[in-house]
C-alpha cells in the first residue's frame, strides 16, 4: 500500500513540466541544522510542537489507514451476518489501525530518499528535514507492536498473525524489496490490503470462509486498478526517482490497457456473490452499474492520447476509492440481509 496526495482543489497534477508545489509547511533541510530549527538544549516553540505533532500524524498515512480499517470493519460486519460483536469490532478497528499506521511509518523511513526526488512527496516530514529518520522508526515500531499486541489480547492469535503478516508485506516485502526492483511491485505488495479485510473477517468469525477469501481477492485486484492510474499521471516523477512502476517500464499506453484488463477481472469477481445466490437483484444491479462506470473510464484512459490520458487517469484514480467502498458496502449489506 503506498500513499498519495491531491492538491486543495482536487485537480490532477500537470503532466509536464512539473515543479514542486510551494506549501506553507514546507521547509528545506539546512546543513548542520536540527529539525524545526531548534537545538537539543532548547525546548520547541509552541508552533513547532504543533507542526511536529502534525508531521507525526502524516507519518501514519491517516487517509490510507482509515480506508483500510473501514474495509476491515465492513468485512467483519459481513462475516458476522450483520450482527457483529461491537466490542470485537472496536478492538479490530483499534488494533488494525495501529498496525497499519506502524507499517506506514516504516514505509516513510524506507522511502525517504525516493520521496526527496519526487515533487509529489518531497514535502513529507523526512525528505523535507522536519523529522529525524529515527523518529519514523520509533513510531513504526511502537505502533506495530501495539497493534499486534492489542489484536492478540483482544481478538486472538489468528488476527494478530494476519496483522503481523500485513506489516511484514508492506514495510518489508514491498517497501524494502519489490518497489525498487519490479514493475509488478504494487500487485504483490497489494497483499497487505487484502490481509486487512481477512483480519476484519476473522475478528468476528474466528475462521475464514469463502466470503473472506473473495474479499481478499477483491482487495488484491483493486490495488493495481487504484495505483496504476496515479502512476500514469506522475510517470516522470517515478522515472526520475528510479522506481520501475508499470507506466515507466511498459509505457503509459500499455499500462492503461493492463489496468483495464485488471479492472475487468475485478468487476467480474465483484459479481461472484450473485452467482452464489448471496445477492438479490438490487445488489447485483448496484455492483454491476458501478463496475460498468469503472470499465468505461478505464477504456477511455486506454484510448486517450497524451495529455488527455493523464487527465482521465487522475479521474480514474479518484473514482477507484469510492468504488471499492461501494462494492464492500453492498456485500456487507447483502450478507446482513441473509443472516
Amino acid at each position: 500500500m503506498t500513499g498519495s496526495t491531491t492538491d486543495a482543489a482536487g485537480a490532477p497534477p500537470q503532466a509536464a513540466p512539473r515543479t514542486a508545489p510551494v506549501l506553507p509547511s514546507r521547509r528545506a533541510p539546512v546543513p548542520g541544522a536540527t529539525p524545526y530549527g531548534c537545538s537539543p538544549c532548547r525546548a520547541l516553540a509552541p508552533t513547532d510542537k504543533v507542526r511536529m505533532m502534525l508531521d507525526l500524524v502524516i507519518l501514519t498515512k491517516p487517509r490510507i489507514v482509515l480506508m483500510l480499517v473501514l474495509s476491515g470493519v465492513l468485512a467483519g460486519y459481513a462475516g458476522a451476518g450483520g450482527q457483529p460483536d461491537p466490542a470485537r469490532l472496536a478492538g479490530f478497528a483499534l488494533a488494525g489501525g495501529m498496525a497499519a499506521a506502524g507499517a506506514a511509518a516504516f514505509n516513510h523511513f524506507v522511502d525517504r530518499d525516493v520521496d526527496r526526488r519526487m515533487d509529489r512527496t518531497a514535502a513529507r516530514p523526512l525528505p523535507a528535514g522536519r523529522l529525524e529518520p529515527l523518529r519514523a522508526l520509533e513510531v513504526g515500531a511502537v505502533l506495530s507492536l501495539a497493534g499486534v499486541s492489542a489484536a492478540a489480547v483482544l481478538l486472538g492469535g489468528a488476527v494478530a498473525l494476519v496483522l503481523l503478516a500485513g506489516i511484514a508485506v508492506y514495510a518489508g516485502l514491498y517497501s524494502l524489496w519489490l518497489k525498487r526492483r519490479t514493475a509488478w511491485n504494487i500487485v504483490l505488495g497489494g497483499t497487505a490490503g487484502s490481509l486487512m479485510v481477512l483480519a476484519g473477517w476473522l475478528s468476528q468469525t474466528g475462521t475464514p470462509g469463502p466470503g473472506a477469501w473473495l474479499l481478499f481477492a477483491w482487495l488484491f485486484l483493486w490495488t493495481p486498478s487504484h495505483f496504476w492510474p496515479l502512476a500514469i499521471v506522475v510517470r516522470d516523477e517515478y522515472a526520475r526517482a528510479g522506481i520501475p512502476m508499470l507506466p515507466v517500464t511498459a509505457g503509459p499506453r500499455r499500462a492503461a490497457w493492463l489496468t483495464l484488463a485488471n479492472t475487468l477481472a475485478l468487476v467480474v469477481l465483484s459479481l461472484i456473490p450473485a452467482l452464489w445466490g448471496w445477492y438479490r437483484g438490487r445488489h447485483t444491479l448496484a455492483v454491476a452499474a458501478a463496475g460498468a462506470v469503472m470499465v468505461a473510464l478505464n477504456l477511455a484512459v486506454a484510448l486517450a492520447g497524451p495529455g488527455r490520458r493523464e487527465r482521465l487517469a487522475w479521474r480514474l484514480y479518484k473514482l477507484s476509492g469510492p468504488y471499492l467502498g461501494w462494492i464492500l458496502a453492498v456485500f456487507a449489506l447483502a450478507l446482513a440481509g441473509r443472516g
